[in-house]
Order: C-alpha cells, then structure tokens, then sequence
C-alpha cells in the first residue's frame, strides 16, 4: 500500500456496504452518544455520527475511534487546525490559557488535557450505562476508548506527557502506547544527546532500527531537525516525506543525521517519549507529530516487506 503520511480525518468515508447498513438498521439510536458529536453542518461528521449511533451494528476503524476522541475531549481535528485555533482571536478561554507569548506552555496542556479527560470519562461511563439499560451488549469498543481516556488522565494528572499524548490522539493509533511507559528503555546516553540544546526531543523505540533521538531547534522560524540513529534506518525515504510534508505546512526545515553504533538493541514494540523545555511553537509542534508518524510507519512497513 502506497503510504500517504497526511493522516487528515477530514476526509473519512463509509464504504457503501457500511452506508448501506447503517440507513437499513432498525435499532434506535443512542441519544447520548448522538449528543457527545458536535451538531455541525459540515458533512464530514454525517458518516461518523452515523457510525457512532449504530456502533452496536458497525465497528468502528482507529480514524473514527480518534474522531471519537477527539470529540469528547474537545479537540480539533487535526493537529494544524489546533495550532491556528490557539491564535484566533475568538479561542475559547480554556485554550487560551495554552498560549503564552506566542508559545505552547506544555504546563497549561498538560492541564488543558487532564481536566478534559476527566469531564470526557464521566461523560463515557455514563454512554456506556444508558446503553446496557437498553440492552446493548457489544460495548467492547466503548470500554476500549475508556481505557484510553483513563491512560491520558493518569498521564497528565501525574508527569508532564501533554504533548505525547495531544499527538497520540492525531495518530493511526496502537492502543498499547497510551499506557506504556517508556522509562528505562532510553539510554542516559542517548536522553542526553535529545536534551542538549534542543527545544523539543523525540526519543523512540523501534522495532527494526533501534532507539532513535529526534532533536528539533528553532531560530527566526526555522526548524532544525538532527537525529541519532542506526546506518540501516531507512534515511532517504524520512528525508523525502519530511520534507514534502514541512512544505505542504509551509515550515522550513533542516535535516541532519548523527550515525550511531548498531546495539543489536531493537524493541518488541513501538513507543516514543517526547522532552521539551515548556514552550515550543505550532510550527515545531507541527513537525514533530509529521516526524512521529513518519517514523512509526517506516517501522511499520519495514515489518511487512522483510
């Protein structure tokens, strides 16, 4: 499959064998979960609510449970829209609180993000039991998007994982990694290395190349991207996308590779954790769920053609 590193949900459309199933069943909707999706005239929300509505019916993919997500949290859809929202002059009071001289406090995310949760879970658990008193059962995927919530509350109420989990939310998600930790698996070494002089630094785990340290700094609205990893991770095509994807959002950007010793050190499964000095900009937040996504897909397709 071609990959398409532009992960938009603008675009989300049903099959018409889903489309077909939702407009010929006969189950009543659950108004409570027709209440929790934004009342917009924009289409690209018709398939989802319709999706929601009859969840008991059709499974939902990882893009409309994200969607889901991001609803319940309040969230825009997708992390662009996010960073112009914090700079519009109408912001709602909560996310202004975010902005601070032009700069995303992670602080004021980190507590943006934990009180949202909380409001997001009880307005779940209490979908989830209006729907067992109507005699739903398969409510597994209802139960999957509370783990979730339960992992970026637990998250933010105790450390300062906001941006970790912001861009989780605007990523084809592994459910694993909302509540899996990263500690101990990152050298002191290679945490040093992402800390020195950058802004924002991305630490992954890989399952094909190793751990990988994203530095990013910034100077008069450019980006500077250095990064430490293994002479087999797949250089070229990371070049090609970043690139492609920082023009397409109008981001300059350098590129710089640090080649480290292979360990032999590769991971079971993928996760990242992301340092920050407290402040970053939407273009550097920008890059770094562009760099996130790519990274986790190179590994991913690396998978499937060895």
């Amino acid at each position: 499959m071609e990959f398409n590193p532009i992960n938009n949900f603008n675009n989300i459309q049903l099959s018409s064998q889903k489309a077909g199933l939702v407009q010929n069943s006969q189950q009543q909707p659950n108004q409570n979960i027709q209440q929790e999706l934004p009342q917009s005239q924009n289409q690209i929300y018709q398939p989802i609510q319709q999706v929601m509505i009859n969840y008991a019916t059709i499974k939902m993919d990882s893009e409309t449970i994200l969607k889901y997500l991001q609803n319940l949290l309040k969230l825009p859809n997708s992390i662009e829209e996010f960073t112009k929202q914090l700079t519009t002059k109408n912001i709602d009071s909560k996310l202004a609180k975010i902005l601070v001289e032009n700069m995303i406090s992670t602080k004021a995310l980190n507590e943006f993000l934990n009180q949202n949760s909380t409001q997001a879970i009880s307005k779940l658990m209490q979908t989830i039991s209006n729907s067992l008193k109507t005699g739903m059962k398969d409510i597994d995927q209802l139960k999957e998007i509370l783990t979730i919530l339960t992992a970026i509350q637990t998250s933010t109420n105790t450390n300062t994982n906001a941006l970790k989990e912001l861009l989780l939310l605007y990523i084809p998600f592994n459910q694993q990694i909302f509540d899996k930790n990263i500690e101990g698996k990152i050298t002191q070494e290679e945490e040093k290395q992402a800390i020195k002089n950058s802004k924002l630094s991305i630490l992954f785990e890989t399952i094909n190349f190793s751990n990988i340290v994203i530095a990013i700094n910034e100077e008069l609205n450019n980006l500077y991207m250095e990064i430490f990893c293994t002479d087999n991770f797949i250089k070229n095509k990371f070049i090609t996308i970043i690139n492609a994807l920082s023009k397409e959002a109008s981001i300059n950007v350098s590129i710089d590779f640090n080649i480290k010793q292979n360990d032999n050190k590769n991971n079971e499964t993928q996760n990242f954790k992301i340092v920050s000095d407290g402040y970053i900009s939407g273009n550097c937040l920008i890059l770094a769920h562009i760099a996130i996504k790519t990274i986790l897909k190179i590994d991913n397709d690396f998978i499937k053609t060895t």
